[in-house]
């Protein structure tokens, strides 16, 4: 019993990456795995009932990886500074505070290991550029970080081009029934239709006379 307890384990703590502080292990997202702009970044975190994690103050940012050293604007003061900006996108806070109560909405069991695990679903922004990211899992309390590599790609490209505007389909502006020749040609044959019921009318009274 104690060595199957002990496989569950160590087949638990694979899947996850253990904070410095040892007092919170995350399981996604996956490290070094690929996600997409406009769809869900997972960001789960266990908290482990044996472990004291009550002093935690945990943020969770999304940081670019590489920024880029570019030359800053010539001043009288320094003619030869550098700035850096990122290369890709600015970090995005993903939670502020994140929640790391010990309730039993949280609580789950694996064999003999109970844990409350915390899962937040963030909505990758269509702003993001693609590139290398890290999500950075922080206690501010004990300034420790956990960053966790990802690499983010862009959205897939719409498969299908959308109809065609026409000049008269355009909104607010009114849609032509055809050439001036076809509305006169219309007015024309009605005209003519209404002279040849006259006619036969006036052929009709004649016969009877």
């Amino acid at each position: 019993m104690k060595f199957l307890t002990l496989v569950l384990f160590t087949a638990i703590a694979s899947a996850q990456i253990t904070a410095p502080t040892r007092n919170y292990n995350v399981t996604s997202p996956v490290s070094n795995g690929p996600y997409v702009v406009g769809q869900i970044l997972p960001c789960t975190y266990r908290l482990f009932s044996d472990v004291d994690s009550s002093a935690l103050n945990l943020q969770i940012d999304l940081v670019p990886t590489a920024p880029a050293i570019v030359p800053a604007a010539p001043s009288a003061a320094n003619t030869s500074a550098n700035t850096t900006i990122n290369a890709t996108s600015t970090t995005i806070t993903v939670a502020a505070t994140a929640d790391v109560s010990k309730t039993d909405a949280f609580i789950k069991r694996e064999g003999n290991l109970t844990y409350y695990e915390h899962s937040i679903n963030f909505n990758i922004p269509s702003t993001v550029k693609p590139g290398n990211y890290h999500v950075v899992f922080f206690d501010k309390a004990t300034n420790t970080k956990l960053p966790i590599p990802i690499e983010i790609r862009p959205a897939a490209a719409p498969t299908s081009a959308g109809p065609k505007a026409t000049l008269s389909g355009l909104p607010g502006r009114p849609q032509s029934s055809g050439s001036i020749f076809a509305q006169g040609a219309g007015a024309s044959t009605a005209s003519v239709s209404k002279a040849l019921v006259a006619l036969f009318g006036v052929a009709s009274l004649a016969f009877l006379l």
